[in-house]
């Protein structure tokens, strides 16, 4: 029963962990403001864009695959047509993603975002690719 036990309370504190990220908040909050061809020239094309109760979104999602703690293989092949198919053995795979969003008004400017996922970075030197580099706060601190 203890072993019960302690396994859902760490499962519970590592999912809640993936719900709060300061660092990614603030990624987003950079953006707001400042057109959406800048954070093109940086993210790179978004991979959708999508009107929704009147408002125009653009998102962003990467994806990777791993394995648990429990350890094991996982092998990702992709056929000539480009779909790719996971064969894990020896542990539970484990698709890791960070979806990232924005809201954008009629004249192209940021006024809104999100993100969302268990991949998404943590930290500066992980994330910094995704900071608006007009509006780095962490930059600014360093006299950059």
């Amino acid at each position: 029963m203890k072993k019960i036990i302690l396994t859902l309370s760490l499962l519970l504190i590592s999912s809640s962990a993936y719900a709060w990220n300061p660092f990614m908040d603030k990624c987003i909050v950079s953006w707001i403001g400042y057109p959406l061809d800048s954070v093109i020239k940086k993210w790179g094309y978004p991979d959708e864009e999508k009107t929704i109760a009147g408002r125009l979104l653009y998102i962003w999602v990467s994806y990777d695959y791993d394995t648990d703690a429990a350890g094991g293989i996982t092998v990702i092949s992709t056929d000539k047509k480009g779909r790719e198919t996971v064969f894990s053995a020896g542990g539970t795979p484990i698709i890791e993603y960070c979806k990232k969003t924005l809201e954008v008004d009629k004249n192209g400017i940021v006024i809104n975002g999100q993100w969302a996922g268990n991949d998404c970075p943590m930290f500066y030197f992980a994330g910094k690719n995704f900071v608006n580099p007009e509006n780095d706060e962490w930059a600014e601190k360093k006299g950059k």
